[in-house]
């Protein structure tokens, strides 16, 4: 009875880990370990995809035409992320109808002075 059921454990753990995993990654757009970056990020309502080349801040700056700054967070599983852009002001936003989006990418901080970009997805 006892081998029956480590026999059966053995195959359930297995299962249940790729589960876990599977719905973790569903969930979170992310593996559970810690050193992966989401291939999605929502900010004002909007979804980036991504990661692409990290690159440096210097160079964040250079490609959105300004600073790069904290404007939320975003959670990868158990770990939180600091989100960074150049966003557009609320009144340039609403001149266009649909509004436009509040930044045309986003960034996340990988390792030292260095960010990994992310553009929008989709459309208005």
């Amino acid at each position: 009875m006892a081998l029956r059921l480590l026999s059966a454990s053995l195959v359930l753990l297995p299962v249940i880990a790729a589960l876990f995993t599977g719905r973790y990654h569903a969930r979170f757009h992310t593996w559970p370990w810690s050193s992966s970056l989401p291939d999605k990020v929502t900010y004002c309502d909007r979804d980036y995809t991504g990661p692409g080349r990290p690159v440096t801040w210097a160079e964040a700056g250079a490609l959105e035409n300004g600073t790069v700054r904290d404007v939320g967070r975003t959670r990868a599983g158990v770990r939180e992320r600091s989100i960074y852009a150049n966003p557009l002001s609320e009144q340039a936003r609403e001149r266009y109808n649909p509004p436009l989006p509040c930044a045309m990418a986003v960034y996340l901080r990988t390792e030292g002075d260095r960010v990994a970009p992310y553009v929008l997805s989709g459309g208005p």
